[in-house]
């Protein structure tokens, strides 16, 4: 027997879209405008020491990437090659931050959620990172409550609108109306 969605999870699932569909594809093209030649970035010899430092780090510092994403970023002889769309969040937000030209981070860092009145390109990506986090790691039960949706709704928009181009705010902007009509027809269609 089918339950019906309850509203906090329709919440939940709205970020969800928002975040991975739109949210990510703003970070990606932002991405591709830093970084258009994935190739030229990673054979060039400081970028790839850069990188390494990060996946097989000197003593005593923390290792940030891990094996499955250097297989991602150096492939095996014979693959394609890398293009932003083989890569997550996390590793896009990772290489804006160490590679050049570097993204300055945020005053809170690239890592918290930055204050709302910071509409710097870092803090931006902060926004979509900490909220890709948040959907995967701090939801124990995949709802969110109207305040805490709309918090992070106006937050996810501003940070598409800031790093994306017209087409993402456009989609943006959908996916609130998608989302509202689907979650009133489920209602509407238990009144006729």
């Amino acid at each position: 027997m089918a339950t019906n969605m309850t509203k906090e999870e329709d919440n939940f699932l709205r970020i969800v879209y928002l975040n991975y569909r739109v949210g990510t594809t703003a970070l990606r093209r932002y991405f591709d405008s830093v970084h258009p030649n994935l190739q030229s970035v990673f054979s060039s010899p400081s970028n790839k020491a850069i990188l390494s430092d990060l996946h097989k780090p000197p003593r005593g510092q923390r290792k940030i990437l891990y094996q499955e994403q250097w297989n991602t970023l150096y492939p095996s002889s014979g693959s394609p090659v890398v293009s932003s769309a083989d890569l997550d969040v996390t590793l896009m937000v990772c290489l804006l931050r160490n590679l050049p030209p570097y993204v300055s981070p945020p005053a809170s860092g690239f890592d918290a959620l930055p204050l709302s009145n910071d509409l710097s390109h870092g803090a931006h990506i902060a926004r979509i990172k900490y909220y890709k986090n948040f959907i995967v790691s701090h939801s124990k039960d995949g709802k969110l409550s109207d305040t805490v949706c709309n918090r992070i709704w106006i937050d996810l928009e501003m940070a598409i609108q800031g790093l994306g181009n017209q087409q993402d705010v456009i989609d943006a902007a959908g996916a609130k109306c998608k989302f509202w009509t689907t979650t009133h027809l489920r209602t509407f269609k238990y009144w006729f």
